[in-house]
């Protein structure tokens, strides 16, 4: 983990929050991946945390939209801060208290980015806002350990934060003391002057801008290799001149054996220009010799580019790049990339996946809508994010409840339960992982109220699909309560229907009173029966009875009063 948290105020969704300190959201060690809706922030999340250690530069990303809706006074600013989990390191030239000028290095946890609205422009094509980033220092005893063995700079000893700054304290070798004032403007975010400061590659939806272009990652890395090539040529002989000299008499001989075309046309260029008798028509430029080179994908005797590789190809490509670059940075190094599911098959989907998970190297960042990129196995990597709050929370997690078996733990305790006996495969199945994606969900025990439901409702003027509502089976009713428990701790806003018959061999005697407490307030129904005895439907083959039953049915006024009690709960529940 290098980024541990995020504070994000007046900036897009998230406004001041309750506590006028914005919102604060904790990133998990590897991975963190962010859910919701389309709108719920998790794309204002992804670039406040680029804006804050990318590269990028803001003035140029920066405009009014980026504003909170209620940030309207001239005074209300953006802040954006991360703190990280282990110290970074500023080095800075300051003025002792005895006028000594000294190199010091002192250790910050914290890096903060504040945007506000400049007042009035003080030169023509000023920038509409004023944009300050810095580090923040680590206050008070600061413990030898954490430094490196450094023999030109003193490291702090302490920090004191003052009206003005800091007064930073170091020691010389002698053992003397002494302190040296750091003014904030001082403290101003510069990349030279920092070490072991994590940085954010960002992956945005738009991949093709990191494949192809002058502008692109991949080019950039080309202007690497020419760097390095170039300066592995300086002082010797170009090594390829001869190689390129027979591939391109070969190239030429391909077209016309006697090279007369590109020679006709090299002697009329030498007539006209007689200043230069060495011009000559080339295929590539010996000095750069990377300048043509492009990312492509051999099929059979074609070599097919990026624009014939499908949208797929490209976002592999554009991974393969940053984690290239990523590898070689000899700092900690935050890769955040938007929706990585983006067109790619659903087996591409769970192998990528896998990669994240088993990458040791870099942490990851992303936000998705796809149940491929998000295991309960791992239920502590994901966060979920509804009207601009993000679970799970941690007030949440430390309930302490009673199991069905007797036995007390908290929430996280049952959760961490789940994932060391593999629950999520055998309990919470990766088809019902949908809850995630859905702003409300209907918990049901089995498949007969997951078909049947939708069709009454829908009899009962309400359209299930016009509504971002999951219907869940949890299949049995032993494991409702796991659902249940899954939509409290990540904010899904959940209804819970379940019968209250009891089959003696495999339910113990509180199962009903557990999902009874488990229940939202009012969002619950529990037949008498069962759903499909109040439908009229019993014996054998009951499912394949009860879908002919349902179809059969053409509106609501012969069903059971408590189907009908059901329908209209649901139905204010879902139209809510």
């Amino acid at each position: 983990m290098f980024i541990k948290s995020l504070t994000i105020k007046n900036f897009r969704c998230f406004g001041k929050g309750t506590d006028e300190k914005g919102t604060t959201i904790n990133l998990n060690n590897g991975l963190t991946a962010f859910i919701g809706r389309n709108g719920s922030g998790k794309t204002a999340i992804l670039e406040a945390l680029n804006f804050l250690i990318g590269s990028d530069y803001l003035p140029t990303k920066i405009n009014e939209k980026d504003f909170n809706s209620d940030a309207k006074d001239i005074k209300d600013e953006i802040v954006i801060e991360g703190e990280t989990e282990k110290p970074f390191f500023a080095t800075l030239d300051v003025r002792s208290n005895t006028n000594q000028l000294e190199t010091i290095i002192i250790p910050c946890n914290k890096i903060k980015l504040t945007i506000k609205r400049r007042e009035k422009p003080e030169k023509v094509l000023d920038d509409p806002f004023i944009i300050n980033k810095y580090v923040l220092p680590i206050v008070g005893d600061i413990d030898e350990s954490i430094f490196e063995e450094d023999e030109k700079a003193r490291k702090a000893s302490r920090i004191d934060q003052i009206k003005e700054g800091y007064t930073v304290f170091y020691k010389l070798k002698d053992g003397q003391e002494r302190n040296a004032k750091v003014i904030s403007y001082q403290l101003t975010y510069n990349p030279n002057r920092l070490t072991k400061c994590p940085k954010s590659y960002y992956l945005s939806k738009d991949r093709d801008d990191d494949v192809a272009g002058n502008y692109s990652l991949i080019a950039k890395i080309l202007t690497d290799l020419h760097w390095k090539y170039k300066k592995k040529q300086a002082g010797g002989e170009n090594t390829i001149s001869c190689e390129y000299n027979t591939l391109a008499g070969s190239l030429r001989g391909i077209v016309d054996e006697k090279s007369i075309l590109i020679n006709r046309i090299n002697e009329k260029v030498k007539a006209i220009c007689c200043d230069d008798k060495n011009f000559q028509i080339d295929f590539i430029d010996i000095d750069q010799p990377y300048k043509s080179a492009f990312v492509a994908k051999k099929e059979g005797k074609k070599l097919l580019l990026p624009d014939n590789l499908g949208s797929g190809f490209n976002i592999l490509i554009a991974y393969a790049l940053f984690a290239y670059v990523a590898d070689q940075e000899k700092i900690p190094i935050v890769l955040i990339i938007d929706e990585p599911e983006l067109h790619m098959h659903s087996d591409w989907q769970k192998k990528m996946y896998e990669v994240f998970t088993k990458q040791t190297d870099l942490q990851f960042v992303y936000s998705t809508q796809s149940e491929n990129f998000i295991s309960l196995k791992n239920w502590k990597q994901i966060r979920s994010i509804s009207d601009f709050q993000v679970f799970p929370k941690k007030e949440i997690l430390q309930e302490q409840i009673t199991a069905t078996d007797g036995q007390n733990g908290t929430r996280a305790d049952y959760l961490d339960d789940y994932a060391t006996k593999n629950l999520h495969i055998s309990t919470i199945l990766r088809e019902n992982l949908e809850l995630f994606f859905a702003k409300k969900c209907v918990l049901v025990e089995g498949p007969s109220e997951k078909y049947g439901l939708p069709k009454l409702l829908k009899l009962s003027s309400c359209d299930v699909d016009n509504f971002s509502v999951s219907i869940i089976p949890a299949w049995g009713k032993t494991k409702i309560k796991n659902y249940q428990m899954i939509c409290k701790v990540f904010g899904i806003d959940y209804f819970t229907i379940y019968d209250n018959d009891k089959a003696e061999d495999d339910e113990p005697t509180n199962e009903n009173t557990a999902i009874e407490n488990n229940a939202e307030n009012g969002k619950k129904t529990r037949f008498s029966t069962s759903f499909e005895a109040k439908l009229g439907v019993t014996g054998e083959s009951k499912f394949q009875k009860l879908v002919k039953k349902i179809d059969e049915i053409t509106d609501t006024n012969s069903l059971d009063q408590e189907i009908k009690t059901c329908l209209s709960n649901l139905k204010t529940f879902i139209e809510s």
